[in-house]
């Protein structure tokens, strides 16, 4: 095989960016703008720029997309114009979405980026074909599709890992203080611009004049030995659940339908797999594949349903039993038009996933809208039967009624149940300093006592069956005043950054234990200096019966030895207190340390 030359790979550059100007232009600028970054503000990378990372990431498919179909078109110049639509929705994106605060917490912006990410891919899956239909140039597009993503990730990843030792190799042979931002920009760099340049450099451009199937033998034994026996796997499993639920007259657990789920779309890509060369190979399984794997799917898709009314019916709909739910018709719907067509004709696949992904996005019958109203009907529910009960809620009820909230609080859709409590629970919790509908932590146990809910204390679900949460916050965020002229070192710790790596104060390191007990600061040599316990103190404060009832110097913990005498105060308190160990939801605290 003979290597490309140099002067070969530039002309195949230049071939490259003269064919998709726009989509390289948009992938290097994205590359220069994440390096950028990096450089300058690698602490604020979502703080600052989350929206215009999230758009970036989003126009390469969507431009690589558009420029497939218009290739395909009689006069591609005429429909130059759609190029311009596709960045002034980009733009669109962009200018709608809110400050990197609301974004981060609320979770539907992040979900609507990876429905959009998704419908970006699916609709370069099948733009070449949107007007024209070709069953062999089909298959072998997206066989194209598939070595070329193979190989441009090998070669430049191979780029990458090669550049990565290079420079290793200078850090410790020249004693060079090379900087750790260097690999995540050189990361950047081979992702955005190289892998990209190196895709839509070898992507054939007459797509509909390639029309001579190859199916190599490789793809043939993945299909027979591999794929196959896999879903005849998953289809003897499901049907062996099917007859344990029948016998035992039980409804199907909720989990099933992600399997159900699962075992379509493999057949999906098998049927994609193996339909140009179906009715020819000397194969029995990928012959009789169609349609016996078909009808023997339609009792797993009655399954599929059943097991997702019964979680909807039970705690109501939220975005992801929305999304399974829509799945599970869009997959009813092809096996339909895979069994019943004539044509058979393979885009309609990505064609009508790409259009249920946009549907689902968007308008008050999308997720969003209808989840946040299922889950406000399901709050009055189960909200009524408990007043009916003179607000005694089994633990079930409890928790059911406590996650309803945090769910909403999220969504900015707290004031949505104002009607359904008769009081104002957008203002009722909130500091007055508060600006936004939402709480940065919601009270719900305070919520809920003030609703006249309470636990009952006989239920078998209430005490066993739940883990016991603690959570403290000041609303009022009281000014405290500290003496700090008599210590050495201070910093504020928020626990949830133990989870990450240990932190660091003057000489010190410190790390929470494996079972989360003790607290344990320790020289930068890894010696153990002093052990603050923690269970002990968290389980003083669990022991009030009402939780914010506690004095302050509750939640001061102390240590000392002859080296070092350590005072850490909690402002912010969330904990399950568990059979062995404490499980930190959210701490913060301030820590003192005096060395002698």
């Amino acid at each position: 095989m003979n290597l490309p030359s140099v002067r070969e790979i530039i002309a195949k550059a230049k071939e490259a960016f003269g064919r998709f100007p726009i989509t390289l232009s948009w992938a290097i600028l994205g590359s220069i703008f994440g390096v950028y970054i990096i450089e300058y503000q690698p602490a604020s990378l979502f703080e600052a720029h989350g929206g215009k990372v999230l758009t970036l990431i989003l126009g390469i498919s969507w431009l690589l997309g558009i420029q497939f179909l218009i290739e395909q078109t009689t006069r591609p110049k005429k429909w130059m114009w759609l190029k311009a639509l596709v960045l002034l929705l980009l733009f669109f994106y962009y200018y709608h979405l809110p400050t990197f605060i609301e974004f981060d917490i609320n979770p539907k912006y992040f979900t609507r980026f990876f429905l959009y990410l998704l419908a970006g891919h699916l609709f370069v899956l099948f733009a070449p074909f949107a007007f024209t239909w070709n069953s062999p140039a089909y298959w072998n597009y997206l066989k194209n599709i598939a070595t070329s993503i193979v190989r441009s990730a090998f070669f430049s990843g191979v780029l990458f890992l090669g550049l990565v030792l290079a420079m290793t190799a200078i850090k410790f042979l020249f004693d060079y203080d090379l900087d750790a931002k260097r690999y995540g920009q050189l990361f950047i760099i081979c992702l955005g611009i190289v892998n990209s340049w190196i895709f839509m450099a070898d992507f054939p451009k007459d797509i509909m004049k390639s029309t001579t199937l190859k199916y190599g033998k490789a793809l043939e034994v993945l299909v027979s030995y591999i794929l196959i026996p896999l879903a005849l796997l998953y289809i003897v499993i499901l049907y062996a659940y099917c007859i344990k639920i029948i016998v035992a007259w039980e409804l199907p657990k909720g989990w099933v339908s992600y399997l159900v789920t699962a075992l379509a779309f493999l057949g999906f890509l098998i049927q994609v797999l193996i339909n140009p060369v179906q009715k020819t190979l000397k194969s029995w399984s990928i012959n009789y594949f169609y349609p016996l794997f078909y009808i023997l799917l339609g009792p797993l898709l009655i399954l599929l349903f059943i097991a997702i009314s019964r979680r909807i019916n039970d705690y109501g709909i939220t975005e992801n039993r929305y999304f399974v739910f829509a799945l599970a018709l869009w997959i009813t719907g092809n096996t339909i038009y895979l069994l019943a067509s004539k044509k058979k004709s393979l885009r309609i696949l990505p064609i009508s996933l790409f259009m249920t992904t946009m549907i689902v996005s968007f308008g008050f019958w999308g997720a969003f809208a209808v989840a946040k109203n299922s889950q406000v009907r399901q709050f009055k529910k189960v909200y009524t039967n408990i007043k009916k009960n003179n607000g005694v809620a089994s633990g079930s009820d409890y928790d059911q009624l406590r996650s309803i909230l945090i769910y909403l609080n999220e969504r900015d859709a707290i004031p949505l149940l104002n009607e359904v409590t008769g009081i104002s629970l957008g203002n009722a919790f909130r500091d007055s300093t508060e600006t936004t509908t939402r709480y940065s932590y919601l009270p719900t146990e305070r919520i809920l006592d003030s609703l006249g809910i309470h636990l009952d204390p006989d239920a078998e679900d209430t005490i066993e069956a739940r883990n016991n949460y603690f959570s403290y916050y000041d609303p009022n965020e009281k000014i405290h005043n500290y003496n700090i002229s008599e210590y050495d070192h201070f910093a504020v710790l928020n626990f949830n950054d133990f989870d990450k790596s240990k932190l660091l104060i003057g000489p010190y390191s410190i790390m929470i234990n494996g079972t989360k007990t003790e607290m344990i600061i320790k020289q930068q040599d890894q010696k153990d200096i002093l052990t603050i316990p923690i269970r002990e103190g968290f389980e003083k404060l669990a022991s009030y019966n009402d939780f914010n009832s506690f004095r302050d110097k509750d939640l001061v913990f102390e240590a000392k030895n002859d080296s070092i005498e350590v005072e850490l105060i909690f402002t912010e308190l969330g904990f399950y207190i568990e059979k062995d160990s404490v499980q930190i939801n959210n701490a913060k605290a301030f820590l003192f340390l005096k060395q002698y």
